[in-house]
């Protein structure tokens, strides 16, 4: 089949979850179908990394993301009756090139990773081609939960913001030919709406670049891998920083916390004062190189959906998650496959540095994480799934 597709961000550098979804699925798709994508970048110096996604695609177009407090981006959120989350990612070339690209060619499916750029789905529709919305997360609901702890003025543009997008996803969803989802949960509120089904093809881990490594048994390590840009991350690291961590080192002095990602709020900045806590800013490792330092992996996260990369990972890898209900969500395991869950402040605390201390344990839980992903989460068999859907939809 001949497929576009469509990314938000080029998807390489490996450094963020829906980068990493979308650079696997075209890397297997490719295998099987010829792929043009249209993506957005964000600095010039991402060019760079073309060289990576051409092994893979037979043409590439790029579109430069405008930043997203532009006054510009508020007109056109007026003017196209656009939700201003997706008025960022109008582009006028790009919507010219894909005119262009539909008239000349045929498509046989013009594939969105993302609500982003789906703000494009109504006119490829009318064009008359075959559509597919990769739903990475439901995307109102992330903002409606991150919306809950703003102030007031923000809080209130951000509420009407949120029905215009939720309004404008929903219509999407109905648009599309197929819908997927990274998980049930997130496919079943599509099939609410929709009352079609929406096909789950869930995150994965390329078993081939994350082996099983044993850690030195004396290190007491934990580490969050996760772009603070997005507002599941930012939050989740300021509860455990606020909240979990400092019970954590007074039950462990010895204890160190590692925060990786390619951005760094401002207001982390108070936090590196202590000596314990590690700020690592990279932007061209792979995620999954970091995991070597881990000990434990914490995903305390209490926002969004979709399914979390790193915790998958992490369990390839030998490392031990401790995670809340809706960082797991989208992974089909339970407390002792690779992961222990938890929602409570004090259970995670304690759950946390009863795996620091206790080696037979951390073992014990290491090996039922990777044997899960070996059985359920490798790209390959993810994208050979989305193929099928691809074929007979």
């Amino acid at each position: 089949m001949k497929v576009l597709f469509l990314t938000y961000d080029l998807p390489y550098p490996l450094n963020s979850g829906g980068k990493i979804r979308a650079y696997y699925l075209i890397k297997h798709l490719s295998k099987e179908h010829k792929i043009t994508l249209f993506s957005y970048y964000r600095e010039e110096e991402q060019k760079k990394y073309l060289k990576e996604i051409k092994k893979y695609c037979q043409e590439i177009y790029l579109f430069k993301r405008k930043k997203p407090w532009a006054w510009r981006n508020f007109g056109i959120s007026i003017l196209k009756k656009l939700p201003f989350v997706s008025a960022v990612y109008y582009s006028r070339e790009l919507e010219k090139k894909l005119v262009s690209k539909l008239t000349s060619e045929k498509y046989d499916l013009v594939h969105f990773e993302s609500f982003y750029p789906a703000l494009y789905l109504p006119l490829v529709k009318k064009m008359g081609a075959r559509t597919i919305m990769g739903n990475e997360n439901v995307e109102w609901q992330v903002y409606e939960k991150y919306a809950s702890r703003q102030f007031f003025l923000l809080k209130w543009f951000l509420k009407l913001e949120i029905k215009r997008m939720r309004a404008y996803e929903e219509y999407l969803w109905h648009l599309a030919d197929i819908n997927i989802a990274p998980s049930r949960n997130d496919a079943s509120q599509i099939e609410n709406v929709t009352k079609k089904e929406c096909f789950v093809v869930p995150n994965g881990v390329d078993l081939d670049s994350i082996k099983f490594f044993q850690k030195n048994p004396d290190s007491q390590t934990i580490i969050f891998i996760g772009t603070m840009i997005y507002q599941q991350n930012n939050d989740a690291v300021k509860y455990f920083l606020e909240e979990i961590y400092p019970k954590i080192k007074n039950k462990n002095p010895s204890v160190k916390f590692i925060l990786i990602s390619w951005y760094k709020p401002a207001w982390l900045d108070k936090f590196l004062a202590d000596g314990s806590i590690e700020f690592i800013q990279d932007k061209n490792t792979p995620a999954y190189e970091f995991l070597k330092k881990a000990d434990v992996l914490v995903a305390p996260i209490r926002i969004g959906g979709g399914t979390r990369i790193k915790i998958l990972e992490a369990m390839a890898a030998g490392v031990p998650v401790v995670s809340t209900k809706i960082g797991i969500e989208g992974i089909d395991a339970k407390t002792g496959d690779g992961v222990i869950i938890t929602n409570s402040t004090e259970d995670f605390v304690q759950k946390t540095v009863e795996l620091l201390r206790n080696k037979e344990i951390r073992e014990k839980i290491d090996f039922a994480g990777r044997k899960l992903v070996e059985k359920f989460y490798d790209w390959e068999k993810i994208a050979k799934k989305l193929s099928k859907i691809y074929e007979k939809n």
